[in-house]
């Protein structure tokens, strides 16, 4: 029996949670030292904790080689596991296509997963789920559109500068 760790309606209430982002959140995300590096990719992460004491992690993923090939990924940390949960998945181009198991239609180039009740009780990915998206083409377009989609609230600084166009 497939291990269901969060019901659709959890994950809804996950995401909706505000998340307030630390003033230097920006920084803490591009600072090359505090990256994790392999041979294939670069990695940043940062954690943003409610007053609850609900952990989210904010992951960015990107290939050395390609850099149309990135993952921007909402992780949410439950206090009794160690695995993390991935709420939302950001990707760029990867070279593989997309397959939606359980629906069966497949694709390539940018697209957003979505943790789903239904593939963890298929016993899949809890991200599985998959729907291609124009709404960005870069792993900065990415992150901008996970921070809106999921509720993220900017340091006050941020959200008072005047907006160029």
């Amino acid at each position: 029996m497939p291990n269901i760790q969060f019901s659709d309606n959890e994950i809804d209430t996950l995401i909706a949670a505000p998340k307030h982002l630390p003033t230097d959140y920006r920084r803490r995300l591009s600072n090359p030292r505090a990256r994790a590096y392999s041979a294939q990719h670069e990695e940043a992460q940062l954690e943003v904790s409610l007053e609850t004491d609900e952990t989210f992690r904010i992951i960015l993923r990107k290939s050395r080689i390609n850099p149309l090939d990135f993952s921007v990924i909402l992780g949410y940390m439950p206090r009794e596991r160690l695995k993390i949960f991935r709420l939302r998945r950001y990707n760029g181009f990867h070279a593989n296509q997309h397959t939606n198991k359980l629906e069966g239609n497949s694709f390539r180039g940018f697209h957003i997963h979505y943790a789903t009740e239904r593939y963890q009780v298929a016993g899949w990915d809890e991200d599985g789920y998959a729907q291609e998206t124009d709404r960005y083409s870069t792993i900065d377009g990415a992150l901008e559109a996970l921070l809106g989609d999921c509720h993220f609230i900017r340091p006050d600084q941020e959200r008072l500068q005047a907006r160029m166009f």
